[in-house]
């Protein structure tokens, strides 16, 4: 299923970042960042599926190669707490292939340099099927430069473009949200998808959806150990590894959400089969008007030919129903098995505690009174020796 994701992001100094580091993290290669004196190596990393520089047509050969790029940047850029590039994050329609989301990419990168006139650093990374993480989340870092190719020297311009600024970037951002859509949109459609994804919020497309909460590494990371933990088999799982509250509240909401489009699905089915059999009926007649009594056995297999496309409508729709409601209750099920198996490993370690404290405290009393008996004992056996002793005869 498609989902729509397109964010901004900076690249700034202040932040303790470097733009050859972030390059050479996004591309897996292995770079030296001059103004930090230090090499950045992430020819290790896995998963990047396809990288390219995208730049105006006069722009310097040596700007072309990553290394001189970056480096060129954090020289130009002077300042303390200077804006070295900024980013486009975006998620591609899991229906494409690796052709069709390089093609999608292409055409917005070279989009990205002729409305600015940047420079354009961008890779395609593949999802990190070995730490959970979902294996339709085929998605982009897009790295472009805060100053644009002086037409004339093929270098940076002396002035940073207001694109992106205070005043403008509102706008600027807000635009490159829909024309991203519509790209999207486009080759999905080129791919033979029907599916189509929006750049609107569910508010602003008042579909009664609701929007996730955002998650972050740390809660990303404890669900993807989670998830990892849930592929085991239950006795070899570590059932003190949850999920997270927010975690939870996301799958509720994503569990909400279906149900929402499961009603629509179903509601544009009935729409369909009802035009449809509006649309037999008024053949039907229509035929009948206008065709002899002789001839009417000629409109007769039409209405069967009709009555088969009512057929399909149902077909279709008992199929969907079945298919998303399965996928729902599906889901429920996995949820509540999950939380019942967490809750009832729970039940027996406290059982088990309990247990072992009842047991502590049943040998803790026996040994007090064993103490307790043991001098009681020893009192009454001297007792019974001193009266032995008290009565012993000795004739001599």
């Amino acid at each position: 299923m498609a989902i729509y994701h397109f964010s901004v992001k900076t690249i700034s100094r202040s932040e303790g970042r470097s733009a050859v580091a972030a390059s050479a993290y996004r591309a897996a290669e292995k770079l030296v960042c001059n103004y930090y004196g230090k090499e950045q190596d992430y020819t290790k990393k896995s998963g990047v599926e396809f990288t390219n520089i995208y730049a105006p047509e006069n722009t310097n050969s040596e700007l072309l190669d990553r290394n001189q790029l970056w480096n060129s940047v954090e020289k130009s850029e002077r300042r303390k707490d200077a804006l070295l590039a900024r980013e486009f994050e975006i998620a591609f329609p899991s229906e494409l292939n690796a052709q069709q989301r390089q093609a999608m990419l292409d055409e917005l990168c070279h989009d990205l340099v002729k409305k600015h006139g940047v420079i354009v650093d961008a890779a395609i990374h593949a999802p990190h099927r070995t730490n959970g993480s979902d294996e339709r989340n085929y998605h982009a870092h897009i790295m472009f430069t805060t100053r644009a190719i002086d037409l004339e020297t093929g270098l940076f311009a002396s002035k940073k473009y207001r694109d992106f600024s205070r005043d403008h970037g509102t706008e600027t951002v807000s635009q490159w949200r829909k024309d991203f859509a519509d790209l999207a949109n486009k080759h999905l459609e080129q791919a033979g998808f029907d599916v189509r994804i929006n750049h609107r919020s569910y508010a602003d497309q008042n579909n009664g959806l609701q929007a996730t909460l955002h998650e972050g590494p740390s809660v990303t990371a404890l669900r993807r150990q989670y998830e990892r933990e849930q592929q085991k088999p239950f006795d070899e799982r570590n059932h003190e590894i949850v999920l997270p509250a927010l975690a939870k509240q996301n799958d509720a909401i994503k569990l909400f959400n279906l149900d929402l489009e499961i009603i629509a699905t179903e509601k544009l089915i009935k729409t369909m089969q009802h035009e449809a059999k509006e649309t037999t009926f008024d053949s039907i007649l229509n035929e009948a008007k206008n065709t002899k009594t002789d001839d009417f056995d000629k409109t007769f297999p039409k209405h069967h030919q009709m009555e088969n496309e009512k057929n399909i409508f149902d077909t279709l729709d008992s199929s969907i129903s079945q298919l998303n409601r399965s996928e729902l209750f599906s889901q429920l099920d996995k949820t509540l098995e999950s939380h019942a198996e967490v809750e009832r490993k729970a039940a027996v370690k406290a059982n088990a505690e309990r247990e072992a404290k009842h047991q502590a405290q049943l040998k803790a009393d026996a040994e007090h009174k064993a103490q307790e008996t043991e001098p009681e004992a020893e009192r009454k056996a001297a007792i019974e020796r001193q009266n032995d002793g008290g009565n012993d005869f000795n004739p001599f």
